[in-house]
């Protein structure tokens, strides 16, 4: 009897290993990683679409080609300044959402979370509304009299960065005060009980114990804006190019396949390497968080 209830209980047990995993990695093969291994493949073909021999011109192209590393180095500097400036914006919101009491709290998170529940072109679109030569801040400046034409507000660097912290901003919000509201405020109070003040107790505790928040919504934005085409393509005016549009240039508009995924390959190389080398700082963070 004993035997026969035991085998009804391993008969009736979920499966283990892989299996319950084979759907998902399905789709996922053949939705990401069955396209990228195209995409790659073309990297390495002199012409595509066409006859095209194996080849490693694109790569060697693009290492000594001075415009494409001042292009990388752009973009480089772009996701640097983007990803500063959503965790200097993000991290006292973070806070506030984690630690206030108060009844507004609600609405301080909707007003963070509700650009995600916009079109990012629609996003995009509204600072042009609001920027451009007869936008909104320019209409107010010259009825203000405090301008005589309109300022050239929009098509740079300053601009593209404006909107992508508009974008991105939440990402990093949710990412710090995750970890933000799992941290015991008795770790903060004894601090403070044994001499600390409130500013030496956030720098000694608070702010070390919140480092994996702080990482992973750096790698979310800085990952994100190396691939960001639609606001910098929008708001950049076509003047300035990053690694996304020059991609696009070279696949749709110059139809340059092998040297287009090229630069998407190195684009992902370079993405890769920052999420390994979050994960090693993840582990130490997570190993000694002082």
């Amino acid at each position: 009897m004993r035997h026969a209830v035991l085998g009804r209980r391993d008969r009736e047990a979920p499966p283990r290993g892989w299996v319950p995993l084979a759907p998902s990695l399905l789709v996922l093969a053949l939705l990401f990683f069955l396209p990228l291994a195209l995409m790659v493949a073309i990297s390495f073909l002199s012409a595509y679409p066409g006859p095209g021999r194996p080849t490693l011109e694109h790569y060697a192209r693009l290492v000594g080609d001075h415009y494409f590393l001042r292009i990388t180095l752009q973009t480089l500097r772009l996701a640097l300044v983007v990803t500063g400036a959503c965790l200097v914006a993000g991290y006292p919101v973070a806070y506030y959402l984690a630690r206030t009491g108060s009844r507004h709290k609600h609405l301080v998170f909707i007003a963070i979370i509700s650009p995600l529940l916009v079109s990012v072109v629609v996003r995009t679109l509204g600072w042009i509304m609001l920027l451009g030569s007869e936008g909104v801040v320019n209409g107010l400046l010259t009825r203000l009299g405090l301008v005589s034409r309109p300022l050239d507000l929009m098509y740079s660097f300053t601009t593209i960065v404006v909107g992508l912290v508009h974008v991105f901003l939440p990402f990093m919000v949710l990412s710090i005060t995750s970890v933000l509201s799992g941290i015991d405020r008795a770790l903060e109070e004894s601090a403070e009980v044994l001499g600390a003040g409130r500013w030496r107790a956030f720098l000694w505790v608070t702010l070390p114990l919140s480092l994996r928040g702080v990482v992973t919504g750096c790698v979310l934005v800085f990952s994100m804006t190396l691939g960001a085409y639609v606001t910098p393509f929008v708001l950049g005016g076509g003047k300035l190019h990053f690694l996304a549009t020059l991609i696009y240039d070279r696949m749709l508009v110059t139809v340059e396949w092998p040297l287009g995924a090229t630069m998407a390959v190195l684009l992902l190389a370079v993405t890769v390497a920052l999420l390994a080398a979050s994960a090693v700082a993840g582990r130490r963070v997570a190993a000694d968080p002082r």
